[in-house]
């Protein structure tokens, strides 16, 4: 019975297995809310680098400052922009 079963699990195995995607580039420069306030049309591609990187198999403590803190600034812009409706 075992020996029906290892195909099977090394296959799962190898499916899994492979190059994790890298997360999307940090060269960017640093926002403000300010910024994204004045600039909304750009919250939602920043939003997006935002879901990139959440997702990346990258350790939290590497997702660069910049991307940090626009992630932050864009957030709280978007959310000052639905208050100011």
């Amino acid at each position: 019975m075992s020996l029906r079963l290892a195909p099977v699990s090394i296959a799962l195995l190898v499916a899994g297995c492979g190059p994790s995607p890298a997360p999307p580039p940090a060269d960017m420069p640093a926002r403000t809310w300010q910024y994204y306030v004045a600039h909304s049309e750009e919250i939602e591609a920043m939003q997006a680098i935002c879901r990139k990187w959440s997702v990346s198999d990258a350790p939290a403590g590497s997702q660069p400052a910049v991307v940090t803190g626009n992630c932050r600034a864009a957030a709280f812009a978007k959310s000052q922009l639905q208050i100011a409706r």
